[in-house]
């Protein structure tokens, strides 16, 4: 009897197949179909509770060939479903690596496909829209019983993705802090926290379930919303706590907690045809016309045609003018859709280190 060779498949449900060969666990998962446009990264996307409930192609050709290591995980685990890349790298090199990519997808159950040509999955994510995908593989991939099982699926950003999520642990406190912030958890990235600290803050950390009323109870001089994965319009209990914590203490919004501060503030949301993941994203500050290039992962955006009286904003995407900061002309509440970086000096990220002066100095 002739061997044949394990397959596995990609389906869309516009109906758009893409066919491979297994990557990672096998099996099948459903979750929305999103591209990464950064070169390196592969590990810190994968393991930011930002891709909670994706489907993550990976658009550089190859994938794997700085293996992993436990340093640079943003989460406890890998956070994407599925994983879909062209050409995985299975021998690696770097002298930071502690193992391979695949055989950690595989150990905790992260279905994916490889052999697929990610970059004509990402023109036609983008000029589509992204959408809801199941990755399959094994010996049943007919497209029609695929597509009925995809199409009868939820999409994965109407539940509650921060359900569930480890709690972030809170980093060492800097030798001369300037003031203490709490971090309400919507699923915030290790590096955020990581950042906040290198910018002074000593940091303690709320669950997504806390109330106002215990946030104001640790006495914080300000609070950083942060995350992370899906519709913050499924977060109404993070919404009502920040509306109430608005005007009794500084507060400061970051990715998905940007969205949660402008929803406190009265603004709407909206889904992006393609949402922005990568290292790319070039933003523009209103206020002083400064440019920036950004890291964002995130699949929804402040709808600029909805904005209240008493808000404004104050960064647009310079792709496609979204908005991508607000504040409050009050000055008690601002966010920021981009997750904070070092500056090219490797000095502490410049917005967060302003927010922690003005705290210091409040």
């Amino acid at each position: 009897m002739a061997m044949t060779s394990p397959r596995a498949v990609l389906l869309l449900e516009d109906g758009t197949r893409f066919d491979g060969l297994p990557f990672g666990a096998r099996g099948e998962a459903v979750g929305e179909a999103v591209f990464y446009t950064g070169v390196v990264g592969y590990q810190e996307v994968l393991t930011s509770p930002s891709y909670r409930g994706t489907l993550v192609a990976l658009t550089y050709p190859i994938i794997g060939s700085y293996g992993v290591n436990g340093e640079d995980n943003e989460s406890s685990r890998v956070q994407a479903g599925g994983v879909i890349v062209r050409d995985y790298s299975a021998h690696y090199s770097n002298f930071r690596a502690t193992g391979a990519l695949e055989p950690l997808l595989a150990e905790q159950g992260v279905v994916g496909i490889r052999g697929v040509d990610t970059r004509a999955l990402a023109v036609h994510l983008r000029e589509h829209g992204e959408q809801r995908g199941i990755i399959a593989s094994g010996d049943d991939l007919d497209g029609d019983r695929l597509l009925g099982k995809l199409k009868a699926a939820a999409s994965p950003f109407e539940g509650d993705l921060l359900a569930g999520l480890e709690a972030a642990s809170a980093p060492a406190a800097p030798m001369q802090a300037v003031a203490k912030a709490v971090v309400l958890d919507l699923g915030v990235a290790r590096s955020d926290l990581a950042h906040l600290s290198a910018a002074g803050a000593a940091v303690e950390i709320a669950p997504a379930s806390a109330g106002a009323a215990g946030i104001l109870a640790r006495e914080p001089a300000g609070v950083i919303v942060a995350g992370g994965p899906g519709d913050p319009r499924v977060a109404s209990h993070a919404v009502a706590a920040v509306r109430e914590l608005i005007g009794k203490v500084p507060v400061l919004g970051i990715g998905l907690g940007h969205q949660v501060v402008a929803l406190a503030l009265g603004c709407s949301i909206k889904r992006l045809t393609a949402g922005h993941h990568g290292l790319n994203q070039p933003v523009r500050n209103v206020a002083t016309g400064e440019c920036a290039i950004t890291v964002q992962h995130h699949s929804f955006a402040v709808d600029g045609e909805t904005l209240p009286d008493g808000v404004e904003v104050t960064h647009v995407n310079l792709n496609d003018g979204s908005v991508e900061g607000i504040r409050s002309k009050d000055g008690a509440a601002a966010g920021v859709q981009f997750h904070p970086i070092r500056d090219e000096m490797g000095q502490p990220n410049k917005l967060l280190a302003g927010f922690m002066q003005d705290l210091a100095h409040a």
